[in-house]
């Protein structure tokens, strides 16, 4: 069925990939997501050497948390995948909001990477002004294909809904120190993705910003082997 999903096919294997990039990367400046002039990747500025700058802003934010600094995309419905609803029903998973909403002010596609808070026009690019369909990092407004998001873990096991996703405890899970739900008991992409830091990046076995070392930490981390 289109829009199912498995832990297998977590998230977003492309998700924040920008291009090639070095083995250890444990500063955001040694990332893909350093957008300035002096970032690693194919996509950077063209003149611009600040890095936090893509992303963050320290006054009038356009989100206040964290101090969000880039334009956040217009889209009002984006194609989401289903998830469990409880003994054996299905249904769409919520729209994205918080941390995942950020994130697809880029990952969309739908607003230019320079296009920052407190600058009269966007911040021009080398490789692409936008991630458009085919780029690593494009995600699109179709969500369907993608582990579901901004949806509140269950508390206790004994609700029909987190049996059906074979979740383990919510405690369980937020006792991990790497895999993190938001503060109001959310799934969100910074749960997998750490968008600071891509040291466990390994071409075709673990993703782009990953929290653990292995593909498989992660997802058995919030899932239950069946």
């Amino acid at each position: 069925m289109k829009g199912s999903w498995t832990p297998a096919a977590f998230v977003v294997l492309s998700f924040l990939a920008a291009g090639p990039v070095p083995a250890q990367q444990g500063s955001v400046a040694d990332t893909v997501h350093n957008l300035s002039a002096t970032g690693p990747g194919e996509i950077r500025s063209l003149t611009e050497t600040e890095v936090c700058k893509f992303c963050h802003i320290p006054h009038n934010p356009t989100a206040p948390q964290p101090l969000w600094g880039h334009r956040l995309s217009t889209v009002a419905q984006y194609r989401t995948p289903e998830m469990a609803s409880g003994r054996g029903g299905r249904i769409l998973s919520p729209q994205p909001d918080g941390a995942s909403r950020l994130c697809l002010s880029c990952h969309d596609g739908t607003v230019a990477l320079g296009d920052v808070a407190g600058e009269k026009s966007p911040i021009l690019m080398a490789g692409a002004q936008r991630l458009n369909p085919g780029r690593p990092g494009y995600i699109g407004t179709d969500l369907s294909g993608s582990h579901p998001v901004s949806f509140v873990v269950p508390e206790n096991l004994a609700d029909d809904t987190g049996r059906d996703m074979g979740l383990r405890a919510r405690s369980i899970i937020e006792a991990d120190p790497d895999v993190r739900l938001d503060a109001t008991g959310k799934m969100q992409c910074t749960t997998c993705h750490d968008p600071h830091s891509d040291v466990y990046y390994q071409p075709g076995e673990v993703p782009h910003f990953w929290v653990k070392p292995s593909f498989d930490e992660v997802c058995l981390t919030c899932h239950e082997l069946r």
